[in-house]
């Protein structure tokens, strides 16, 4: 259960390392989950930079970076490692 989200998830992606769980929300952030060897989530970042909702977001192949698209047709760039 995510708690973190003030509004409805529009999308959500595993890294493609797998160690890691994004989650886009209508509050305009992105929230990082990191996943540990028991399967459990805590938060670790909170992307913030968008002025409307997340639409979509995608990872980079080596999972350091995210691309993401809001309701305001923006798109940013993040470094997923360090938020």
């Amino acid at each position: 259960m995510l708690n973190d989200p003030q509004e409805w998830i529009e999308c959500m992606s595993y890294s493609p390392s797998n160690d890691k769980l994004g989650v886009g929300s209508h509050d305009n952030f992105i929230y990082i989950y990191p996943i540990n060897a028991e399967g459990v989530y805590s938060r670790c970042y909170k992307l913030k930079g968008h002025s409307s909702y997340i639409s979509a977001f995608d990872w980079s192949l080596d999972s350091s970076y995210i691309r993401s698209n809001c309701g305001a047709y923006e798109l940013l760039f993040f470094n997923a490692k360090n938020g």
